[in-house]
């Protein structure tokens, strides 16, 4: 479960947008909604930062009733901040913050107020997603998620990519942390092979490995589909994640391929490229699953 979540704003439309799935997240006790402002730049107004925090204070009160609204429990505690800084920059601060909370997780919108953000995937998520030691929760949302009303809960419909390293089990890890989760799609992806029937073979084996884990799953309650697809990963994880009509995707940040593909980055190149593409929340689990 996620008792202490992180809700970093910067009050774009997506941003108010991932307050209505808060109320999703099991087990959660306390919310921070924090704000960054950042007073290394000049605002319109010069160096004058004043009217913008106070601006910000307002808008993160506002969020705070929004998520009062949407029903969180009673016991629920949420706290309001706006950071201003004067140096570094707001992923840095975002991180600190989750660490000196001791967030289990952190929330955020995929794209930010920037126009280029908007096409792409947003600078500050990018760079959490790349450093952050907790778990992420990354909200991209279909074209279904218009209409608000009568959405399923974001933990109903999971697709769980696997390439069956070591880190991608981090998923798997974090899954436990998720009470009575609704249906699971265990999907491994062959992407290289020489031959009809080497492909044939890892296609065999693929199977085997993915029969075992959902015997193992299924015998803590959960219902789970094992699926095997020949095809290019990351084109392939948001085709399935649309054709299922998944609520999630959950995913490790690190695969088989990340030490030679995208060293720099620090991330691996599928997860990268589904964070960029998909049209579903993802949720990127850290090390040691998630802990």
């Amino acid at each position: 479960m996620f008792e202490n979540v992180l809700l970093p704003t910067d009050f774009s439309p997506d941003s108010q947008k991932v307050l209505e799935y808060v109320k999703d997240i099991p087990g959660i006790k306390k919310v921070f909604l924090l704000h960054v402002v950042d007073a290394t730049r000049a605002s319109l107004r010069g160096w004058e930062h004043e009217p913008k925090i106070e601006n910000a204070k307002i808008l993160i009160k506002e969020n705070q009733r929004v998520l009062e609204q949407a029903g969180l429990v009673a016991d629920t505690e949420i706290e309001t901040l706006v950071n201003t800084i004067m140096q570094g920059n707001i992923p840095l601060t975002i991180l600190e913050k989750a660490e000196r909370e001791k967030a289990d997780l952190i929330v955020m919108g995929a794209r930010g107020k920037n126009t280029i953000e908007n096409i792409l995937l947003g600078s500050v998520s990018a760079n959490v997603i790349r450093h952050a030691k907790t778990p992420v929760l990354l909200m991209r949302f279909p074209p279904e998620s218009c209409s608000m009303a009568g959405r399923p809960n974001l933990f109903s419909r999971i697709l769980v990519p696997l390439d069956f390293s070591e880190p991608s089990r981090d998923a798997l890890a974090c899954l436990s942390r998720i009470p009575a989760p609704g249906k699971v799609t265990l999907l491994h992806i062959i992407d290289k092979g020489e031959s009809k029937e080497e492909i044939q073979a890892a296609v065999g084996d693929a199977k085997e490995k993915l029969a075992g884990i959902a015997q193992e799953l299924a015998g803590r309650g959960l219902d789970v589909e094992p699926v095997v697809h020949v095809g290019y990963p990351p084109d392939d994880i948001t085709a399935t994640a649309d054709r299922l009509s998944a609520t999630l995707i959950l995913m490790s940040p690190k695969g088989e391929g990340w030490m030679r593909e995208l060293r720099s980055l620090f991330l691996g190149s599928t997860t990268n490229a589904v964070v960029r593409r998909a049209h579903r929340p993802v949720l990127i689990t850290a090390g040691n699953g998630g802990a």
